[in-house]
């Protein structure tokens, strides 16, 4: 299935602004488990909605109560080819409890968004 983009692999490398180049999930040894993490998700969703990893999640984003819209972050037309098979389906409870497995199975050292707040100043 062409969506308009690929899965990152382990000598992807991010260049310019790319926020991906000092973010602590895309440096070694974590990269390696996202990346893993990121081949079962593509494989789940393929087995369980013949779609790909980009669909699952965009569409878990989207089932989160209180979530109007996902900012998807394209950087080129093609990457949106995907976006009008995002609607023909949704997440069921089953699915969740499985998306949690996962990621508490490859997921060892989880980084959050801290990594991007300033440095701290002394008063």
């Amino acid at each position: 299935m062409d969506v308009g983009w690929e899965l990152m692999k382990k000598d992807t490398r991010f260049e310019g602004d790319d926020l991906r180049r000092i973010d602590p999930k895309f440096q070694s040894p974590r990269y390696e488990d996202y990346l893993k993490t990121t081949e079962e998700f593509d494989k789940f969703t393929k087995q369980n909605y013949d779609k790909s990893v980009i669909h699952l999640a965009i569409r878990w984003i989207l089932d989160q109560k209180g979530a109007d819209i996902a900012l998807i972050g394209a950087r080129k037309p093609t990457q949106l080819s995907y976006v009008s098979k995002l609607f023909d389906f949704k997440l069921t409870e089953q699915d969740n409890h499985q998306i949690d497995l996962i990621l508490n199975t490859f997921i060892k050292d989880p980084v959050g968004p801290e990594f991007m707040a300033p440095p701290h100043r002394p008063i």
